[in-house]
C-alpha cells in the first residue's frame, strides 16, 4: 500500500475548470501552464491507490492456474504471449496462433475469466491488474493457495510513449500534457503514475514473495529471449523441449509479427509511427518533471537507471 505526504494540490485544482479534458471531463489536475515547480498531486495519487488497493480481489479470487503473467501497459505483452503460446502449441502438438492477435493467443494464456481451451496444456492466465493488499500477507498465503506469477516489466519512459503513440487521437493532448497524467485513473489507459503505482505493488510482492514471483524485463526479452523465456517456462514449471523454443523466437520477430497481422485488425501497429528514443520525447522539462515524480513516489525502480542522455 502507498502512502505519500500531501503535497499542496490547491494551485492545481484551481485551474480545473479553465482546462477541461478533449472528453469536458475536470477530473485531471492539469495545470495551464506547464510549471517546473508546480505541486505534485500525491494527495490524489495516494487515496486513488488506497481505494484500488483494497477493492481489486481479482487475483485473490482467481487462484487455481500452473502460472499467471501479469504485464505492465505497453511492455510487450502481446508479444511474449504470442511466443509463449507458439511454445505451447509445438510442445503439446496443437495449433499456434495463426496470427498476431490477443484472442488467439488466449487460447494458451488467457484472461482469469476465460473457459479452459486445452485441458492437456498448464492453465495459464495473463493480466495487468494490481494486487489486493491483502496479496502481500503471509497468514493469507499460508491459508490459501496462491500461483506463481512472473511480472513483465518496461523502462517506464518507453512505455509512456508507446502508450501514447497507441492512443494519442483517442487522448486528444499533446505528450506534454499526457506526461503530467491523472493520478486519479480516469483520463488514460496508462500513464506516469498508473506505472508508479503498478511497479510499487509489484515490487513490494516481489521483494516479499521472491520464490514465487518472477520478474522479467522488455529489454531483456529483446537481447535474451531465450533465457527469459527459459526462465519464465521453468519458474512455472512447464517442462518444454529445448528444440521449440528458436521457432517460438522467429514468430515474434518484427517481420514475421508484420505478416502475422490480423486481417480483424488491419489498423494493428508493430512498430511504433515515430522511431526517436524514447527519452528523445522527453525535454528539459520534461525530463524534470518525471525526475519529481519518481523521486517522490516510485520505492521499487526494478534495476532501471534512469539517468537521461544530454539534450
Amino acid at each position: 500500500m502507498s502512502h505519500f505526504p500531501a503535497d499542496d494540490t490547491a494551485p492545481v485544482a484551481a485551474t480545473l475548470a479553465q482546462n477541461p479534458g478533449p472528453d469536458g471531463s475536470t477530473s485531471t489536475p492539469i495545470p495551464a501552464r506547464f510549471d517546473a515547480a508546480e505541486p505534485l498531486p500525491v494527495a490524489a495519487f495516494s487515496w486513488h491507490c488506497l481505494r484500488r488497493d483494497v477493492s481489486n480481489f481479482a487475483l485473490l479470487k482467481h487462484r487455481h492456474f500452473d502460472g499467471f503473467l501479469i504485464t505492465m501497459q505497453n511492455s510487450g505483452t502481446h508479444w511474449l504471449k504470442h511466443m509463449m503460446s507458439t511454445a505451447l502449441a509445438l510442445e503439446f502438438n496443437l495449433p499456434p496462433p495463426a496470427f498476431l492477435e490477443n484472442n488467439l493467443s488466449n487460447d494458451f494464456i488467457g484472461h482469469p475469466r476465460h473457459p479452459r481451451r486445452y485441458p492437456q496444456v498448464p492453465r495459464l492466465a495473463s493480466t495487468h491488474s494490481i494486487p489486493h493488499v491483502w496479496f502481500d500477507s503471509r497468514l493469507l498465503r499460508s491459508c490459501v493457495a496462491i500461483p506463481r506469477y512472473t511480472v513483465l516489466v518496461r523502462d517506464l519512459r518507453a512505455a509512456l510513449v508507446s502508450n501514447y503513440e497507441k492512443h494519442k487521437v483517442h487522448y486528444g493532448v499533446t505528450f506534454k500534457e499526457y506526461l503530467r497524467g491523472d493520478p486519479r485513473g480516469r483520463r488514460y489507459v496508462f500513464d506516469l503514475w498508473g506505472g508508479i503505482h503498478f511497479l510499487n505493488r509489484w515490487g513490494r510482492v516481489r521483494r516479499r514473495f521472491p520464490a514465487d514471483t518472477l520478474q522479467v524485463r522488455y529489454e531483456d526479452l529483446q537481447t535474451t529471449p531465450e533465457t527469459v523465456l527459459t526462465a519464465i517456462f521453468a519458474h512455472f514449471g512447464i517442462a518444454l523441449a529445448p528444440r521449440h523454443l528458436a521457432p517460438a523466437i522467429a514468430s515474434g520477430s518484427k517481420q514475421r509479427m508484420t505478416q502475422l497481422k490480423s486481417p480483424n485488425n488491419p489498423a494493428q501497429r508493430i512498430v511504433r509511427d515515430d522511431a526517436r528514443p524514447a527519452v528523445a520525447w522527453f525535454d528539459a522539462e520534461d525530463r524534470q518533471y518525471f525526475d519529481r515524480v519518481v523521486a517522490r513516489c516510485l520505492h521499487y525502480r526494478e534495476d532501471y537507471d534512469w539517468r537521461w542522455p544530454v539534450l
